[in-house]
């Protein structure tokens, strides 16, 4: 029995006049696309010029939807999604019967390992037992998901090894170009810039130093909590080079480059080379992503996962090789070791299944049921050691973003949906307007977006927004916008949004929406240039009665010419405008620009090690003792001689003879008087900030 449905005429006819009345736009807008594409980005630049300014705010609003409209106008009609594969179309590569038993013969095995695995992690650490059991599983998917003999042949876009060397194109150099000078904004003065360790980075390095005493934790619950692959990342530069706050600096700023070519892969997969190629080159000068990545957190790690979850599961619905699924479920589960924001992304996989059947992938998700299984279980199977911790120790490992969502540390406010639509409208404007205002993340409340990267993110969002059915872009919307949901979701604390920090995820998507704008306007100026072949430009001159010259310069040539100097130079603005924009502003809005309170007392308590005794009075005044800790070099690491009160027959009042310094708040004149009363022969200096005021007193006494 068959079923027919039909749109009603009314439907019908309307649509049909939307298509006919775009049909007849786009007849008249073509022969004047040139025009209307200067005109549409100038709206652009000139509505993210306002928006900086905080000027006329309703106007660049307006200016913003008129460059989209036009956008969506000039390009509506030119795709620029990546095609599918042969295999894609074709179907999946055949196997016999007997490959296929044997396949989940494997998956078969591999349930009881991880069943026998899972008790075995008990007590938050990777035992031998365990943690072999658990490998055994996974060496079974792989096999389970291998490819087949002769099928999994090298892309010819990869670079190649030859007789005479290493084979590179044009877009591998600029792929390394692109490396070299994001390692440039993430290393340089990586020891100076951030100097002060803050609250979370005393934590990071303990946590490194448990896995360098064989302490190999799952979970590393030291408070709120924190998942360990950043730690494990760090662990071999710490050994080698010593654990230090540059270290871990270093070791995030090393992920951060490494991001570069996922992104790269990523764009490429989905649309093509130029457009993974701008997307890599805009990360590499983002100061959102060269900020969070210079700071040591594991916040650093969740981007390149996240790009490689999604290269292989596009990689698989191109090709339905389940080799793709399970290498996307190895990165799905390897994800949530990297920063708890990343626990939205499986909802986020769910929401993009459905936008793509909603998009007509449908049928080719039916067709690749096996490797969406696959997927899931691999995903599983590599969430075992963390899923043990998680039943153990629910509250724990679910406490951070418990805080955000419940009334656990602070009450929550009446209207929750008010609330939620607040702070995705504050989220989404982040990226153009105002981002976040923590110093530590971000230049307080700059906009996420470099300049023309902003621009061109609104536009490539419109483009993406319209063909939301065709390709995949249905999947990069849903990732721009799930990714923004560990912000939005901040109900108990909506001060708090919009976060970078949470968001990072985001930063993905935007990079490719930005990239996919600058690769239509490339694309469609090359175009309209070549339209001018055989045109030339004449210049005539003559001095006096001397022979007239002529100069020709054909029309094209010339025109390409300028609008490549446009394109370099706009690329080489932003660029060049991170440098004063992070070691300059970023570090200007640091407090006591960027003198670290923490790193000076620990140099003054190693200066007098081999002296005696050194006392730091803490109260009432704010003090961090574990950044203090971790930065000790000669003096040992479980120094704590920290005091709240000057008492009478205990130290450094009283004890036995010899010399002491006690360090003093600027503030602390009670405790400064009484140590002079109590050593009259004592010495009292100061430390001084940059900017000439008091950091702390020093007082050296004798006993």
């Amino acid at each position: 029995m068959k079923l027919l449905f039909s749109r009603p005429n009314l439907t019908l006819g309307a649509w049909e006049s939307v298509r006919r009345l775009g049909g007849a736009l786009h007849q008249v807008v073509q022969p004047q696309s040139g025009a209307l594409l200067s005109a549409c980005l100038g709206l652009a630049l000139v509505a993210q010029y306002l928006l900086d300014g905080r000027r006329s705010m309703a106007l660049a609003g307006g200016l913003y939807a008129a460059a989209a409209l036009l956008f969506i106008l000039l390009f509506h009609h030119e795709p620029l999604e990546a095609e599918e594969t042969s295999v894609g179309r074709g179907g999946k590569y055949p196997a016999s019967k007997g490959a296929h038993r044997i396949r989940w013969l494997f998956v078969a095995l591999s349930v009881p390992l991880g069943a026998l695995a899972f008790p075995r992690f008990q007590g938050n650490l990777f035992r031998r037992e365990g943690t072999l059991l658990w490998l055994a599983g996974l060496a079974l998917l792989a096999l389970a998901s291998r490819p087949l003999a002769g099928h999994d042949r090298r892309r010819d876009d990869a670079p190649r090894i030859t007789r005479e060397g290493l084979l590179l194109e044009r877009r591998h150099l600029a792929l390394l170009g692109i490396m070299a000078i994001g390692a440039f904004y993430r290393l340089h003065k990586i020891g100076t810039i951030p100097q002060e360790m803050g609250c979370d980075l005393p934590h990071i390095y303990n946590n490194i130093r448990l896995l360098l005493r064989s302490e190999f934790l799952i979970f590393f619950p030291s408070h709120p909590g924190r998942e360990g692959l950043f730690f494990y990342l760090a662990t071999p530069l710490a050994k080698t080079f010593g654990l230090s706050h540059t270290t871990i600096k270093v070791a995030s700023a090393l992920v951060g480059v490494l991001t570069l070519p996922t992104i790269y892969l990523l764009g490429k997969e989905l649309y093509n080379h130029e457009v993974g190629l701008y997307a890599a080159l805009f990360l590499s000068v983002s100061h959102w992503h060269v900020i969070l990545t210079r700071i040591g957190f594991r916040l650093s790690t969740m981007p390149p996962v996240l790009a490689l979850m999604v290269y292989f599961i596009v990689r698989g619905l191109k090709t339905g090789r389940r080799w793709f699924y399970a290498l996307a479920g190895l990165f799905l589960g390897l994800g949530l070791y990297t920063y708890n924001a990343f626990m939205i992304v499986p909802l986020s996989l769910l929401c993009a299944l459905v936008a793509l059947v909603l998009a007509g992938h449908g049928r080719r998700l039916w067709r690749d049921w096996d490797g969406l299984l696959l997927l899931m279980l691999v995903a599983a199977f590599v969430f075992i050691p963390l899923g043990r911790y998680a039943y153990e120790e629910p509250e724990q490992y679910f406490y951070r973003a418990a805080t955000r969502i419940t009334s656990l540390e602070q009450s929550l406010p009446s209207n929750l949906l008010a609330t939620f639509l607040a702070n995705n409208r504050r989220a989404l404007l982040m990226f153009n307007v105002q981002g976040d205002g923590v110093f530590v993340a971000n230049v307080p409340y700059l906009r996420q977006l470099g300049f023309f990267s902003a621009t061109l993110f609104a536009l490539g969002a419109a483009y993406v927004l319209w063909r939301w059915r065709q390709g995949l872009n249905g999947l990069v919307l849903v990732l721009l916008f799930t990714m923004l949901l560990p912000t939005t979701l901040s109900l108990a604390f909506p001060h708090e949004v919009p976060n970078g920090g949470r968001a990072v995820g985001a930063i993905v998507p935007a990079m490719l929406l930005a990239g996919v704008a600058l690769s239509l306007v490339r694309r469609h100026t090359t175009a309209l240039l070549a339209q001018g072949e055989g045109r030339t430009w004449r210049l005539a001159w003559r001095l006096d009665d001397a022979p007239e010259r002529e100069w020709h310069l054909p029309w094209a040539k010339g025109l390409r010419f300028f609008a490549t100097g446009v394109l370099i130079a706009a690329l080489a603005f932003e660029v060049v405008s991170l440098y004063p924009l992070y070691f300059r502003e970023y570090v200007a809005a640091l407090p006591d620009h960027n003198f670290s309170i923490s790193l000076a007392l620990a140099e003054a308590i190693d200066d007098f090690a081999d002296d005696g005794e050194a006392y730091i009075k803490t109260v009432p005044y704010w003090y961090d003792g574990n950044a203090v800790r971790a930065q000790l070099r000669r003096a040992d690491q479980s120094w704590h001689n920290e005091i709240e009160v000057l008492a009478p027959g205990v130290p450094p009042l009283s004890g036995a003879p010899g010399k002491f310094m006690i360090i003093l708040h600027p503030d602390d004149v009670v405790a400064r008087q009484t140590l002079q009363q109590a050593f009259p022969k004592g010495i009292e200096l100061r430390r001084l900030k940059p900017d000439g005021t008091p950091a702390f007193y020093l007082f050296y006494g004798e006993r």
